[in-house]
């Protein structure tokens, strides 16, 4: 597997089974798929169920990482533990309209087995992914 710690910091809490990504920089169409089948591998090791993931960084992507994304990506995870995804992207940013668009047509072709919001801020993501642990932190430790 590509070591993917230059472009991708990621985060398990494996008590709450909560996964957290963030890409650390905008990524070309290799290392996007790098980085998200890693991010699937550990959802599947480790039974996560919530996943959160910071796309601050990521400018859109382009239309064959949309339709891989919408399409092949969504299908593993429609078949897998995985139940929320938050996906931080501020509206200001060019890849928000992007997300609604993948997200959309992720929920035409698998139906809405899996609930994906989008949020400002990991602190939104959080409350929303862990509306029972008011003061929920993420781990510290760092998968690479």
């Amino acid at each position: 597997m590509e070591n993917t710690t230059d472009f991708l910091e990621i985060k398990v809490d494996t008590e709450k089974k909560l996964l957290y990504g963030k890409w650390l920089r905008n990524v070309d169409n290799r290392e996007y798929k790098a980085g998200l089948r890693q991010l699937y591998q550990l959802i599947i090791n480790h039974s996560i169920s919530l996943w959160l993931q910071n796309s601050e960084h990521l400018q859109p992507r382009n239309a064959e990482d949309q339709k891989w994304a919408a399409e092949e990506f969504a299908l593993l995870l429609s078949q897998s533990s995985m139940k929320q995804l938050a996906v931080v992207s501020p509206k200001a940013t060019p890849h928000y309209a992007i997300l609604c668009s993948m997200r959309e047509k992720a929920y035409r072709i698998f139906g809405k087995t899996k609930q994906v919001e989008l949020f400002e801020t990991n602190e939104a993501a959080l409350k929303w992914l862990t509306p029972h642990l008011l003061f929920y932190r993420l781990p510290a430790a760092t998968i690479s």
